[in-house]
This record gives structure tokens, sequence and C-alpha cells, in this order.
């Protein structure tokens, strides 16, 4: 399920956590963007809206991703409200689906040979774990963008049960990841996405 079980393969593994590590970063950046756009000084004040890792990435989160293949950066503090709230929160798994999308496309066009293709594996793996966190944080399970999202645009008892979920603290969205894992469902829809990706580069000739 990690990507422990790529250590045999040095190189794929790398960059595969690396892949992975920078979506989590392109995922807060989205974030960021969008609310500073929309006027909150909140995320240029603590950085961000830059490339710092320090900033973004989050180690129990870098863990988790090792060990699961699920892992989370730090939470971007962006204070805005009702639609715009939703808006900034689904910028999260756009981020995340972007990264996807990038790394399937340098799939496609670079070379095999040369000793390039523990890179492609590495990026094709890391391409299949964005679109897994794409899926499993338009969960409406707190702390999860999917959850913002409810709240946002949910009324109140939506709001009271979201603050019962979000009581469990972090067991709640790792349940949701395992049981979707365990089940089949975040692989197919994985493979949704990855197929409907693959029809985007055939239409432009990729």
């Amino acid at each position: 399920m990690g990507l422990l079980s790529y250590l045999s393969e040095p190189l794929l593994f790398l960059v595969a956590f690396a892949a992975a590590a920078f979506g989590l970063v392109v995922h807060n950046l989205a974030q960021a963007w969008l609310a500073d756009r929309f006027g909150d000084p909140n995320p240029r004040r603590y950085g961000f809206l830059t490339l710092e890792p320090r900033v973004h990435l989050d180690p129990i989160g870098l863990l988790l991703l090792l060990l699961l293949g699920f892992g989370w950066p730090r939470f971007v503090p962006y204070r805005v409200y009702g639609r715009r709230e939703a808006w900034v929160a689904l910028m999260g798994p756009l981020g995340f689906l972007l990264a996807s999308f990038v790394y399937l496309l340098l799939v496609r066009v670079l070379p095999r040979g040369m000793g390039l293709f523990p890179v492609v594996q590495g990026l094709e793996l890391a391409s299949f774990l964005m679109i897994g966190h794409a899926v499993v944080y338009l969960f409406p399970v707190p702390p999860l963008d999917g959850a913002r999202v409810a709240r946002a645009l949910g009324g109140p008892e939506v709001r009271r049960l979201l603050a019962q979920i979000e009581s469990w603290g972090p067991v709640g969205f790792i349940l949701i990841f395992l049981v979707l894992s365990y089940t089949g469902v975040l692989g197919a829809l994985e493979r949704g996405v990855y197929g409907f990706f693959l029809r985007v580069f055939a239409v432009l000739g990729v």
C-alpha cells in the first residue's frame, strides 16, 4: 500500500516519494493562491505562497505517505467564508489532480531508455497517489477539504455533525482511506481518473 515496498528499487522510490511530497505542496499552493486572491492575508503572511518545504510539509504526514501511500501537508491558514471558503477548500483536491496530470504528462513524453525507466515508473506511481489523495480529500470528514466545503455550504445540523466527527481527531479520515482502499473503491476511482487523463492526452496527440 505504501512506498516502502519500493525500497528495492531506490531510484523509483525516491522519485515517487519526492513527487508525491511535492504534490502535497501543490495542494497547499493552490489553496493559498485562491485565498490570497480573495483578499485573505494569512497564507502570504505565513509563507504558504512559497515553495519552502518546511512551511508546507508535516513530518507525520510524510511518514504516513511512506507507510500508507497517503499523507497530508500542514493546513493552510485561510479565513474566508461561505462560498469563497468552499472554493478555496476545493482548490486542494484540484491541486492534487494538477500534479497528477503533470506527472502523467511527463510519463508520456520522457524516453524509457538511458536509465530513465525507474524515473518514469516513479512519476506514474506518484500520479496514481495524487489521484487517490484528490478522491479521499473530497470526502466530508474533518479535517479533509470536503468537510470544509460541507461546513461552508451546509446548515447548522451539518456543522454539528462535522464537529462531532472532528472530535475523533485523525482517526476519521485515516479510517475513510483504509475503507476506500480495502474495498477497492479507491483503486477504481484512481483508474477512472487515470483513464480520463489518457483520453485527454490522446485528444491532444501526446
